[in-house]
Formats: C-alpha cells, structure tokens, sequence
C-alpha cells in the first residue's frame, strides 16, 4: 500500500486550492465579508514547524473573542504540508529518534501523537505492525509525518468553517522583501505574494561544506530524500562514504541497510563519536547540582556572566554525587573502538544506568533558559568544546537502532573514522580519495554528505534566507542563525523597529539552541503565534481609530 493510500485511510484528504483559490462564500460569516479587511499570513515552509504554526494561529483565530479575517498562504515545494524530508522517508526502518511521548504537535499536550496512534490503532497495527503504542516507543518517522499531514488538513477544514482562506503555494520561496505594512514574497516562477505577515519556517538547510564535491557524479549533498540514496547507489556492492557520524548519518546506513547494501559503509567525521543509545523509557533524575537555582549563584555571587566552563563544572559535581569521584579523562571517546563503546552504551541503556544520558535528558526543560544566559562568545565556546558530547547523550539513538549499528560494526561491514580532513574526486579511478589528518588514506565509490546542516547564516543555502541577507534585511547571529527577540521569535530587521516578520525552527538555531527537537520548537511556536495575533488585533484597533 502506498504512503498516499495510508493517508487516504486516516481520512487525510488534500483539499487545498493552490495558488489563490477561495473557501466557498456560503461558509463566510458576515463579519468577513469586507475583504478590504482580511489580513494575509504567509508561512514559509510546510514541515513539522510550519504546520504548527499554522495550527496554532487557526486555533487562536477561532477562540479570539473578535475573530480576525485572514487568508493564509503555505509555501512549500513539496506536494505534503508536514512530514518534511526527515519524516517523509518513505523507510519504515527509519525511527523516531525521539520517543512518542514528545512528539506531539500542540503546545505541552506532548502525548497528543500517541493519543493519535491509539484513535488510529487499525492503520498502525495493519501498516506498522511492530510499533507499540505508547509514550516510550519510537515509532517509524513516515507514521509521524502521517500524523502531521492529517491533523493540518484538519485545521484546513477548521479554518476554512470559520472563513478564512486557505492557499497552497507548491513552489520554492526565493526572495522576499520586508517593510514595515508587510512582505512580498516571490516564488520561483515569478509570482508574488503580498502578506500582512511573514513567518520564515524554512526547516533543516542542508550541510554546506563539501560544495567542491558537488560536481563529482557520486556524491550526495544531503542523506534526504532517502529515496535519492537508493536511486542514486544502485550496485548493492559498492563502498561508500558517509560523511559524518550523527543520527542523521545513523539514517543513512539504515536506508542502504534495509534495502539490501552489501558494500562496506564507512562513516567519516572530525571526532568520530556515533550517538550514545536510548534506555528502553527514559529514567527521571532528580538533579541537585546542575540546577537553574546554582546557575544564577555562580552569576551574583561571582558577578559576571555565566561561562560554559561553568556548566561542565556543574554537570561533573552532579555526576560525582550520583556515582563518586572520577578519571574524567577515561570519558574520552575519541579515537577509541566504537564497537567497544557501542557494546557499552546499549548495555548501560538497557539498564538505564547511562548518568550522563539521564542528567542531560533532565535539563530538558531548562537547557533553553540557560542558553539565554550564555553571552555570545560563550555560546561559541560551548558549541566548539562541549556539545559534541553533549549531542551524542542528548540526541542518542533508540535501542533497535543502537543495536543494528553494533552488528554492522561486529560484521565488519561498517566502519568509524576520526580525524577525517580531506575528500577528493579522483576522475581517474572513478573514486573518492580520502585523508585524515593522521594520514591514512582510503576510497570510496560513493560519498553522502550527512554531517549536519549549516549553522551559520552566510552558509545556509535556502534561496529566500540568502536573498534577505544579501540585502541586509536579517541580521545574522554570532552563534548561529539570525537574530530575533526570543520572547516573540520575531526576527531583528535594520530600520525596521517592529518589522512583520517572524522566524521558527533552525533560522533561529543561535537564539533557541534546541531547533532540532520538535517539541521545542513547538513551545516556541506558542509565543510566536500568540505575538502574531496581538499584532494584529493592534493594528485592527489602529485601523478602526483611523
């Protein structure tokens, strides 16, 4: 059964008019009739960030005590509103890497996907039948971007019963232009959209630093699609190179796995940590030391700022406390045997005794308040020193996974590299060459770049972020992303004082620290939306007095 036939089952039904097109009139309460009024909202993006924006205006709209008339206006490439590429895989061996319990898309209501699976038990167990449906499961990504799809056609429906306009706009986004009234949008074949107001959900850019290798016949710029690696490594024997050592790389060796590659697979990164592995439930831990009570001591008493020595020296008290003093240098990971550790870490998981893992996933709720703390030239510390550990504890990999990439190191199959500096196309030999910095030397037939999207504002390559910064109508941020005020993710435009335009997700990866976790994003959304309705319940106000 195809994906679109799940979805017609799940009474996912695609009813957006694209390009313009207008709910039926006869659903039009009076109060909307004056189309002078109606207020325009575009969204650019249509993944996991952009679809909780949506809902979540449409949900405020239709509880406003004076409702407002708007049109909204979706700009999204793809055919879907939802899943995004990473959750539009179309492998149903690609997991959640985030139990289901969080991944709901409504503001603190996190169980919302799994009170959605148990609704829908017929279609899971029929589709997904190994998926258990509960809080600690980790579902397959395509049934999460299933969800998505279907509750924002529901909210379709709801907003167009309520009168407002809905539009489906299935282009690139590739320039806009920002005043104080509003934003033109333009989209790539020339059309443009004028909004009253603009929100820049434009999802995960891919990683931009292997560009020379883009004219090379073998390599993949990004693991997504997934469906491109299948088109693309066609000889099930062929070796191939993996660019990183993420979760996101993680992903990739499950796309050529599951789909029967026999080649060997060599994973290549600067430190050559893989993700650490999930417990089969996450354990609470109570924290005593890494607290947002000593944080701020360490500022009044000390009076400064906090620094990311801070934080580790917190973190290694509270370790300490919980397991008795260590040899802090045994914690060291890189260069060493990834079997070993992996053999490690998915024992420790399944005894839920992985402290770093259990401490980190407690800060869950805080870690954002702390960032805020952080000035500039720390946070750049902390990403370049600490969050490669970090990361591999936060964002591990669930059990199922953890144990696949244990057999496939055991077999010989897949391969760990540190240290990797240098990837070459060698026109002769068909291959890739590639160096590390100690100097050995290895080849591959196929190189997919999966080592994480850029960070830095000049190098994400999304054409309306890069058309925005080029006329200096962004601002970038020193750790990351674009300026923005973080109470309202409204972005920062030079002369604009109070500009119209809103960001949500990895725009705004140096603001908020934790964009790739969607129930993160999704609690930002809250206040976004929540600044967008007063705006324009403001502006109506102004209006009227005029």
């Amino acid at each position: 059964m195809s994906r679109e036939q799940k979805g017609r089952n799940i009474t996912i039904k695609t009813r957006l008019k694209k390009g313009g097109g207008r709910a039926d009139a006869g659903l039009i309460p009076p109060f909307f009739n004056v189309l002078m009024d109606q207020r325009t909202i575009a969204i650019v993006g249509g993944g996991a960030s952009g679809t909780a924006t949506f809902i979540h205006l449409v949900l405020k709209l239709i509880v406003a005590p004076e409702p407002e008339p708007i049109a909204f206006a979706v700009i999204e490439p793809r055919d879907e509103i939802g899943p995004g590429l990473a959750y539009d895989t179309g492998q149903k061996g690609h997991l959640l890497n985030t139990s289901a319990g969080l991944m709901g898309i409504f503001a603190e209501e996190t169980n919302h996907f799994v009170d959605w699976m148990l609704e829908h038990r017929d279609i899971v167990e029929r589709e997904y039948p190994d998926t258990a449906i509960n809080a600690n499961s980790y579902p397959p990504r395509e049934l999460y971007g299933i969800y998505l799809n279907s509750v924002f056609e529901e909210y379709v429906d709801l907003a167009r019963q309520h009168g407002m306009t809905v539009d489906l706009y299935n282009e690139l986004a590739v320039d806009a232009t920002i005043t104080e009234e509003g934003a033109t949008v333009t989209l790539e074949s020339g059309q443009r959209i004028e909004a009253d107001v603009l929100v820049l959900a434009t999802g995960t850019p891919k990683p931009n630093n292997f560009n020379k290798l883009e004219s090379s016949p073998n390599y993949l710029d990004s693991p997504w699609p997934a469906g491109h690696i299948l088109k693309t490594i066609t000889d099930k024997d062929a070796s191939v190179c993996v660019l990183g050592a993420s979760l996101t790389a993680i992903d990739a060796v499950i796309t050529l796995v599951n789909n029967g590659h026999q080649g060997p697979i060599k994973l290549y990164s600067k430190d050559g940590l893989i993700p650490r592995v999930q417990s089969p439930e996450e354990k609470p831990f109570e924290r005593q030391v890494l607290t947002m009570a000593n944080v701020r001591r360490i500022m009044r008493e000390q009076q400064r700022t906090l620094r990311a020595s801070d934080l580790f020296r917190l973190f290694r008290a509270e370790v300490e406390r919980e397991i008795g003093p260590q040899d802090w240098k045994s914690f060291k990971r890189v260069g060493k045997n990834q079997l070993d550790l992996l053999t490690e870490d998915i024992e420790l998981a399944k005894r839920y005794a992985s402290i770093f893992q259990n401490i980190l996933y407690s800060t869950r709720h805080i870690s954002f308040a702390i960032w805020q703390l952080l000035p500039p030239d720390e946070r750049i510390r902390f990403t370049k020193w600490l969050k490669p550990y970090s990361d591999i504890n936060r964002h591990a990999m669930p059990l199922k996974n953890g144990e696949k990439i244990r057999d496939l190191l055991a077999s010989g199959q897949l391969s760990v590299t540190a240290y990797s500096d240098k990837v070459e196309w060698n026109d002769e030999t068909k291959t890739y060459t590639l160096t590390t910095e100690k100097g050995y030397v290895d080849t591959a037939d196929y190189v997919i770049n999966a080592t994480g999207p850029a960070t830095k504002a000049d190098k994400m390559r999304v054409p309306i972020l890069e058309k925005l910064l080029e006329k200096e109508q962004l601002l970038p941020c020193e750790a990351g992303g674009f300026q923005a005020d973080v109470n309202t993710m409204q972005l920062c435009v030079p002369e604009i004082e109070d500009a119209p335009v809103y960001g949500i997700g990895h725009v705004l990866v140096g603001e908020l620290f934790d964009t790739n976790a969607v129930w993160f994003n999704v609690e930002r959304v809250d206040p976004l939306t929540t600044a967008i309705i007063k705006r324009l319940q403001h502006e109506r106000t102004e209006r009227a007095a005029h």
